[in-house]
Protein backbone atom coordinates (compact mmCIF):
# COMPACT_ATOMS: atom_id res chain seq x y z
CA UNK A 1 0.00 0.00 0.00
CA UNK A 2 1.05 3.58 -0.63
CA UNK A 3 -0.46 7.03 0.01
CA UNK A 4 -2.61 8.95 -2.45
CA UNK A 5 0.04 11.01 -4.24
CA UNK A 6 -0.50 14.52 -5.64
CA UNK A 7 2.26 16.12 -7.71
CA UNK A 8 2.06 19.92 -7.50
CA UNK A 9 4.18 22.38 -9.46
CA UNK A 10 4.18 25.75 -11.14
CA UNK A 11 5.76 25.65 -14.58
CA UNK A 12 6.42 27.89 -17.57
CA UNK A 13 4.47 27.76 -20.82
CA UNK A 14 7.20 25.46 -22.17
CA UNK A 15 6.99 23.09 -19.21
CA UNK A 16 9.99 24.16 -17.12
CA UNK A 17 9.94 24.49 -13.34
CA UNK A 18 13.37 26.15 -13.16
CA UNK A 19 15.66 27.99 -15.58
CA UNK A 20 19.27 27.16 -16.43
CA UNK A 21 20.41 29.52 -13.65
CA UNK A 22 18.01 27.86 -11.15
CA UNK A 23 15.42 30.68 -11.14
CA UNK A 24 12.11 29.15 -10.06
CA UNK A 25 10.02 31.99 -8.60
CA UNK A 26 7.04 31.46 -10.90
CA UNK A 27 4.03 31.67 -8.59
CA UNK A 28 1.84 34.70 -8.02
CA UNK A 29 0.54 35.30 -4.47
CA UNK A 30 -2.72 33.49 -5.28
CA UNK A 31 -0.83 30.44 -6.50
CA UNK A 32 1.32 30.47 -3.37
CA UNK A 33 -1.85 30.42 -1.28
CA UNK A 34 -3.23 27.55 -3.39
CA UNK A 35 -0.02 25.63 -2.79
CA UNK A 36 -0.10 26.23 0.96
CA UNK A 37 -3.77 25.26 1.24
CA UNK A 38 -2.97 21.92 -0.38
CA UNK A 39 -0.04 21.49 2.01
CA UNK A 40 -2.48 21.90 4.90
CA UNK A 41 -4.70 19.16 3.45
CA UNK A 42 -2.07 16.42 3.17
CA UNK A 43 -0.18 14.36 5.72
CA UNK A 44 3.29 14.85 4.24
CA UNK A 45 5.16 16.79 1.56
CA UNK A 46 8.04 15.30 -0.43
CA UNK A 47 10.96 17.01 -2.17
CA UNK A 48 14.32 15.88 -3.48
CA UNK A 49 17.60 16.78 -1.84
CA UNK A 50 18.59 19.07 -4.70
CA UNK A 51 15.48 21.19 -4.13
CA UNK A 52 16.51 21.60 -0.49
CA UNK A 53 20.08 22.53 -1.45
CA UNK A 54 19.02 25.11 -4.06
CA UNK A 55 15.95 26.66 -2.40
CA UNK A 56 16.35 25.99 1.35
CA UNK A 57 12.55 25.84 1.76
CA UNK A 58 10.59 25.73 5.01
CA UNK A 59 7.79 23.60 3.47
CA UNK A 60 5.10 24.89 5.82
CA UNK A 61 1.49 25.94 5.23
CA UNK A 62 1.91 29.44 6.67
CA UNK A 63 -0.11 31.08 3.85
CA UNK A 64 -3.09 28.76 4.34
CA UNK A 65 -6.14 30.10 6.23
CA UNK A 66 -6.03 26.86 8.22
CA UNK A 67 -2.49 26.30 9.50
CA UNK A 68 -1.77 22.56 9.52
CA UNK A 69 1.83 21.82 8.63
CA UNK A 70 2.56 18.45 6.98
CA UNK A 71 5.46 16.19 7.83
CA UNK A 72 8.40 17.11 5.57
CA UNK A 73 10.03 14.29 3.62
CA UNK A 74 13.33 14.61 1.77
CA UNK A 75 15.15 12.17 -0.51
CA UNK A 76 18.94 12.28 -0.24
CA UNK A 77 20.72 9.04 -1.06
CA UNK A 78 23.96 10.04 0.68
CA UNK A 79 22.47 12.63 3.08
CA UNK A 80 24.58 15.37 1.53
CA UNK A 81 22.55 18.13 3.20
CA UNK A 82 23.64 21.00 5.40
CA UNK A 83 22.23 20.53 8.93
CA UNK A 84 21.61 24.30 9.05
CA UNK A 85 18.87 24.10 6.39
CA UNK A 86 15.46 25.38 7.50
CA UNK A 87 13.80 21.97 7.39
CA UNK A 88 16.20 20.80 10.10
CA UNK A 89 15.81 23.90 12.27
CA UNK A 90 12.07 24.48 12.55
CA UNK A 91 8.87 22.47 13.08
CA UNK A 92 7.10 20.39 11.77
CA UNK A 93 8.91 17.00 11.83
CA UNK A 94 11.25 16.02 8.99
CA UNK A 95 12.02 12.56 7.62
CA UNK A 96 15.00 11.96 5.32
CA UNK A 97 15.21 8.84 3.15
CA UNK A 98 18.72 7.70 2.30
CA UNK A 99 20.63 4.70 0.95
CA UNK A 100 24.09 5.34 2.36
CA UNK A 101 23.85 8.35 4.69
CA UNK A 102 26.88 10.34 5.74
CA UNK A 103 27.26 9.15 9.37
CA UNK A 104 28.36 12.53 10.73
CA UNK A 105 25.45 14.41 9.14
CA UNK A 106 23.07 11.62 10.15
CA UNK A 107 24.10 11.96 13.79
CA UNK A 108 23.81 15.76 13.72
CA UNK A 109 20.35 15.92 12.15
CA UNK A 110 19.03 13.10 14.34
CA UNK A 111 20.06 15.15 17.36
CA UNK A 112 17.72 17.85 16.00
CA UNK A 113 14.82 15.37 15.96
CA UNK A 114 15.03 14.42 12.28
CA UNK A 115 14.22 10.81 11.41
CA UNK A 116 16.64 9.22 8.94
CA UNK A 117 15.17 6.16 7.22
CA UNK A 118 17.75 3.99 5.46
CA UNK A 119 16.45 1.87 2.57
CA UNK A 120 18.82 0.23 0.10
CA UNK A 121 18.00 0.16 -2.72
CA UNK A 122 15.84 3.26 -2.35
CA UNK A 123 12.99 3.38 -4.86
CA UNK A 124 9.82 5.44 -4.98
CA UNK A 125 7.84 2.26 -4.41
CA UNK A 126 9.79 1.36 -1.26
CA UNK A 127 9.74 4.95 0.00
CA UNK A 128 6.00 5.48 -0.46
CA UNK A 129 5.17 2.08 1.04
CA UNK A 130 7.26 3.00 4.09
CA UNK A 131 5.47 6.34 4.41
CA UNK A 132 2.14 4.52 4.31
CA UNK A 133 3.34 2.24 7.11
CA UNK A 134 4.17 5.40 9.09
CA UNK A 135 0.58 6.63 8.72
CA UNK A 136 0.87 8.91 5.68
CA UNK A 137 -2.31 8.61 3.58
CA UNK A 138 -2.06 11.74 1.40
CA UNK A 139 1.31 12.81 0.04
CA UNK A 140 2.08 16.04 -1.84
CA UNK A 141 5.16 16.15 -4.08
CA UNK A 142 6.69 19.50 -5.08
CA UNK A 143 9.82 18.47 -6.92
CA UNK A 144 12.26 18.74 -8.25
CA UNK A 145 12.08 17.46 -11.78
CA UNK A 146 14.09 14.29 -11.16
CA UNK A 147 11.97 13.35 -8.16
CA UNK A 148 8.76 13.89 -10.13
CA UNK A 149 10.13 11.88 -13.05
CA UNK A 150 11.04 8.98 -10.75
CA UNK A 151 7.50 8.89 -9.34
CA UNK A 152 5.94 8.93 -12.80
CA UNK A 153 8.37 6.31 -14.13
CA UNK A 154 7.56 3.99 -11.22
CA UNK A 155 3.82 4.65 -11.55
CA UNK A 156 3.63 6.16 -8.06
CA UNK A 157 1.22 9.06 -8.49
CA UNK A 158 -2.52 9.75 -8.67
CA UNK A 159 -2.87 13.44 -9.58
CA UNK A 160 -0.79 16.13 -11.21
CA UNK A 161 -1.71 19.73 -10.43
CA UNK A 162 0.16 22.37 -12.40
CA UNK A 163 -0.10 26.12 -12.60
CA UNK A 164 1.03 27.59 -15.91
CA UNK A 165 3.06 30.78 -15.48
CA UNK A 166 3.33 33.21 -18.44
CA UNK A 167 7.08 32.73 -18.87
CA UNK A 168 9.23 30.86 -21.39
CA UNK A 169 12.65 29.55 -20.32
CA UNK A 170 13.62 27.61 -23.46
CA UNK A 171 15.84 25.34 -21.37
CA UNK A 172 16.23 24.36 -17.74
CA UNK A 173 14.59 21.76 -15.51
CA UNK A 174 11.46 20.10 -16.88
CA UNK A 175 8.46 19.13 -14.78
CA UNK A 176 9.53 15.51 -15.26
CA UNK A 177 13.30 15.53 -15.77
CA UNK A 178 14.33 12.08 -16.97
CA UNK A 179 15.11 9.85 -19.90
CA UNK A 180 11.50 9.93 -21.08
CA UNK A 181 8.93 7.46 -22.37
CA UNK A 182 8.42 6.29 -25.95
CA UNK A 183 5.46 8.36 -27.12
CA UNK A 184 2.92 5.59 -27.55
CA UNK A 185 3.37 4.19 -24.04
CA UNK A 186 3.63 7.51 -22.20
CA UNK A 187 1.06 8.06 -19.42
CA UNK A 188 -2.22 9.54 -20.67
CA UNK A 189 -4.07 11.47 -17.98
CA UNK A 190 -7.58 12.88 -17.71
CA UNK A 191 -8.21 16.59 -17.30
CA UNK A 192 -10.33 17.06 -14.17
CA UNK A 193 -10.41 20.83 -13.71
CA UNK A 194 -9.26 24.12 -15.25
CA UNK A 195 -9.11 27.20 -13.03
CA UNK A 196 -8.20 30.70 -14.14
CA UNK A 197 -6.05 32.25 -11.44
CA UNK A 198 -7.32 35.40 -9.73
CA UNK A 199 -4.20 37.21 -10.95
CA UNK A 200 -5.58 36.95 -14.49
CA UNK A 201 -2.28 35.69 -15.91
CA UNK A 202 -2.05 32.05 -14.80
CA UNK A 203 -4.09 28.88 -15.27
CA UNK A 204 -4.26 25.98 -12.79
CA UNK A 205 -4.83 22.50 -14.26
CA UNK A 206 -5.70 19.30 -12.42
CA UNK A 207 -5.06 15.95 -14.12
CA UNK A 208 -5.96 12.53 -12.71
CA UNK A 209 -5.08 8.96 -13.64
Amino acid sequence: MRPYIIIFSTITIDGKLASVDHFSELSCPYDKERQHILRSEVDAILVGGNTVRLDNPSLTSRRSPVRKDPVRVVISKDLNLNPSFKIFQTPPPTIVYSENPNPLIKKEVEEKGVKVRVINPLTMKSLTEDLYALGVRRLMVEGGGKTIWSLIREDCFDEIRVTISPRIFGSGVSLAQGEGFPGKISPLLKLKAVEECQCGQEVHLIYVR
